[in-house]
């Protein structure tokens, strides 16, 4: 019997660009419950270990780079919108980003400290205030998706938007914790150019790099193949990229490491080779292993990636009203991850058969007879 129940109508990735992509977001999808669950749940001795660091720093800063970089390649890839209907999409994911901090982290903390479980002192500096203007990923992608549009919708040069990447690389240095006398404007500008210590988890500069970097890159593929993408230019780019971020970090660590939620423009194109290379890698083990269980594990994970990173949120915020704050010890670790991810699956299920079913119902009635391709 397997751990995870698949649905009988979602059958082996074919090869195609939206399974391979899917596949590299699942697992992504599996490193990002484990790196939350490891902050949130393991005590100081679980997170500075080897293992800890391995995952915090090793799987952590590409996972996070290759969702945003995938999100730039999909609206590189995807045929001209309206301005309106963009605009539209990048608001809504910037209002679900503060909707799941009220839900992940104002509401469990505000109830703790209500019934008891925690003071304000327990919690300090943190707020249910607080946990509620963190700016993270989905505040990100708001931003940084009217970023990439407002690009595409207004030059199709792929060189400019290379370049718009490089100088948000940059210039990220010069614009770092430069506030106003406004506190009010202040929480906005922290989105841009503020740190973990402020709230930020994915500020502007640098992140933004990356999904227009990928939104170039995208294009880049659409255009050199009128049909199938030829994924070996992932190969290709990514090997240069890798080769150049390393020396260029070289030239500098300590200015180009920095953390691993804010670094500089030798990191950024590393970061990039690696996202390119493991995608490619992905393609290659889904030509493999295409009807194997895992990898249609993924790509189930990742079709329905924004629904489980919502979920684990919540698991992760509410599971501290159980467990406390980074109190438990390498094998509870270890086991509340399993809990976690076991948990968002099965959660997400019927959200994956209501969406199937309303696609099938909303498709018109076709004829039987077979297309020419």
């Amino acid at each position: 019997m397997k751990l995870f129940y698949l649905p009988s109508h979602f059958g082996t990735p074919s090869i195609n660009r939206q399974k391979t992509f899917d596949v590299a977001k699942g697992v992504a999808v599996l490193l990002m419950v484990m790196i939350h669950v490891l902050d949130f749940y393991g005590l100081p001795e679980v997170r500075f270990s080897a293992f800890g660091a391995t995952v915090k720093f090793a799987l952590g800063w590409p996972a996070a780079s290759m969702f945003v970089f995938i999100m730039g390649i999909f609206v590189g890839l995807s045929p001209s919108s309206t301005l309106k209907a963009d605009i539209k999409r990048a608001i809504s994911l910037f209002v679900l980003g503060y909707a799941l901090n009220f839900v992940r982290g104002t509401i469990p903390m505000w109830l703790s400290i209500k019934i008891g479980l925690v003071t304000y002192q327990d919690v300090a500096p943190h707020t249910p205030l607080s946990e509620f203007l963190i700016g993270d990923v989905f505040q990100f992608a708001g931003i940084a998706l009217l970023l990439c549009t407002g690009l595409k919708h207004a030059t199709n040069k792929i060189s400019i938007w290379i370049g718009t990447a490089i100088a948000i690389a940059f210039l990220s240095h010069s614009v770092w914790d430069k506030y106003t006398s406004l506190p009010i404007l202040n929480e906005f500008l922290k989105l841009f150019v503020g740190n973990e210590e402020a709230g930020v988890m994915f500020p502007i500069f640098p992140w933004a790099a990356y999904p227009i970097a990928g939104m170039a890159f995208g294009r880049f593929l659409k255009q050199q193949n009128k049909g199938t993408l030829n994924f070996v230019w992932c190969l290709k780019l990514g090997v240069v990229c890798v080769i150049l971020g390393t020396g260029l970090t070289l030239t500098n660590p300590a200015y180009h490491i920095v953390t691993n939620l804010r670094s500089g423009p030798g990191i950024v194109l590393l970061m990039t080779g690696i996202v390119m290379l493991f995608i490619y890698t992905t393609h290659i083990l889904i030509e493999r292993f295409k009807k194997n269980y895992v990898v249609t594990l993924f790509a189930f994970w990742g079709k329905n990636v924004t629904a489980l990173y919502v979920l684990q949120w919540i698991l992760i915020g509410w599971g501290l009203m159980l467990v406390g704050l980074q109190q438990l010890t390498m094998t509870y670790t270890l086991v509340a991850m399993i809990v976690v991810l076991t948990a968002c699956h099965y959660l997400v299920l019927p959200w994956h058969e209501y969406k199937a079913k309303s696609s099938k119902a909303s498709k018109p009635h076709v004829s039987a007879v077979p297309l020419k391709p």
